[in-house]
């Protein structure tokens, strides 16, 4: 089995959790299919697994309105965001504070969850055996896809899904990471179901398995100029935190074991799940 056939093989259905096959993992073009009947399209090389309610019908509530407005403004300004000066300066500084609170092996499998335009993707994947990158913009990932170089692409997968209803099977992953995308998520029960899903693909501590997670962080000098909750420009939802609140929101689902402010502007956590679920 390759490595990126091996990834495939944790992706499972987002209603019901079925397994997925007919499609190589390597082809351009193809579906996705369940026992059941359920299929899901592949296009340039990337599976679609969001979950029926963002993959059409109507808006009917206030979490399914915000994520299609955040996916629409991701996809309309993917051009943009990679010619962000403060960006490119901030990860700079960003990728080896991460890399110190993820240590990666050549043995690991990862999952990152909500890789964009692929800021940090390349960095993982040379650091890695194998790397699922999952973000609900179709466009991030087309940009994300052509950051990885011929020499590394067989060991990456690129899947569209949502975080709260994450596709990959249970304890599948040496280590997982959410960077930038947590303060995204538009309502509370949103947010616990990320952080839940992504706890459940992580291994456990007893397996070695560790998580990362940085958020928008919410004091001095942030909250003398910044708002705590709103709305980026093209309509991407955004909400600050403490740390102490991120802490508590993560508890329910793993421990935090170590956590910096050293980033200013993000929260920085790493944790595992222990006894967790």
């Amino acid at each position: 089995m390759t490595i990126r056939e091996e990834l495939l093989s944790l992706l499972i259905c987002p209603e019901t959790g079925a397994a997925l096959s007919g499609w190589d993992g390597a082809s351009e073009q193809g579906t996705l299919t369940t026992d059941d009947g359920r299929s899901y399209p592949v296009t340039d090389g990337i599976a679609n697994l969001l979950p029926d309610t963002l993959r059409g019908g109507p808006a009917d509530d206030t979490e399914v309105a915000e994520k299609r407005s955040e996916m629409q403004a991701r996809d309309a300004q993917v051009k943009s965001y990679d010619q962000m000066l403060g960006l490119k300066l901030f990860t700079y500084y960003e990728i080896p504070l991460t890399l110190k609170f993820l240590p990666l092996e050549s043995s690991h499998l990862m999952l990152e969850g909500g890789c964009g335009t692929g800021r940090m993707t390349r960095t993982f994947a040379e650091r890695t055996r194998g790397l699922l990158c999952v973000d609900f913009s179709r466009e991030s990932l087309r940009v994300a896809k052509t950051k990885v170089p011929p020499e590394l692409a067989d060991r990456v997968l690129f899947v569209q899904a949502d975080l709260s209803r994450l596709p990959t099977r249970s304890d599948a992953f040496d280590r997982v990471g959410s960077f930038g995308v947590y303060e995204h998520i538009p309502t509370p029960e949103a947010r616990d179901g990320a952080l839940k899903h992504l706890a459940r693909a992580c291994k456990s501590a007893k397996d070695g398995g560790r998580l990362a997670l940085s958020a928008y962080r919410w004091g001095p000098p942030i909250s003398w100029s910044s708002q705590r909750e709103g709305h980026h420009p093209g309509g991407i939802y955004f909400i600050r935190l403490t740390q102490n609140e991120l802490k508590a929101q993560c508890s329910p689902h793993f421990s935090v074991h170590g956590a910096t402010e050293a980033l200013l502007y993000y929260h920085l956590i790493w944790g595992q799940k222990d006894n967790h679920g």
